[in-house]
């Protein structure tokens, strides 16, 4: 009788240890990493300037193709920006500002999903104006209708001619149009880039 008590007993430990074990399985099974989303764009933005946001797990790896909502308020509170940005094989994602000279604070949301736990992160934001200077004439005396106002740089190589715009931008003029220029090479030949266009295509700017 003892005996068929005991076998008794041990099955049933037996039950119940194996409903644990499987109770904890699937538990493990269902449990979801821990994400991290991260504001990495600097907290000193110009107008027009990219909000960049990246998300990963602890281990730094990218997660890519999720949904992470961006929201802005103003120094009152006010909603200015409700969006929605998607990773990509990165983790990585960019939001174009359209906001005005301010503070603003910032919040990255991640909601989760079946792999990945809810995380956010926030930022004390400063846009600053961009500001366009003033170009004189007297400082790029010579015009084009091809390259705006400009003012020769005294490089020049057999055909080529380096001139520097009003924007600052430094431009080879060919006999067959016009290059970015690239510096000199070892020998002190004029090395061009980019080809920007022919005679009659403005490059202004």
């Amino acid at each position: 009788m003892e005996d068929k008590n005991i076998i008794i007993i041990l099955v049933a430990v037996i039950i119940i240890l194996a409903v644990a074990v499987g109770v904890m399985y699937f538990q493990s099974m269902n449990v979801s990493e821990q994400s991290i989303v991260k504001i990495t764009s600097d907290n000193a933005l110009y107008e027009g300037n990219d909000l960049s946001v990246e998300l990963s797990d602890l281990n730094k790896t990218p997660i890519s193709d999720a949904d992470i909502d961006i929201v802005i308020k103003d120094k009152d509170g006010d909603i200015v920006v409700n969006g929605m940005v998607k990773t990509d094989s990165k983790g990585k994602a960019k939001l174009n500002l359209d906001l005005s000279k301010g503070k603003y604070d910032v919040e990255a949301i991640f909601n989760g999903n079946d792999n990945f736990t809810l995380s956010n992160a926030t930022q004390k934001l400063t846009i600053e104006e961009v500001k366009t200077e003033t170009v004189s004439s007297n400082d790029y005396p010579e015009y084009s209708a091809d390259l705006g106002y400009y003012r020769s740089t005294g490089i020049t190589d057999g055909e080529f001619a380096v001139v520097e715009l009003a924007s600052g931008r430094q431009v080879v003029i060919a006999g067959d149009g016009y290059y970015e220029y690239n510096g000199k090479d070892a020998q002190g030949y004029i090395i061009t880039g980019t080809f920007l266009g022919h005679g009659g295509q403005s490059i202004a700017g």
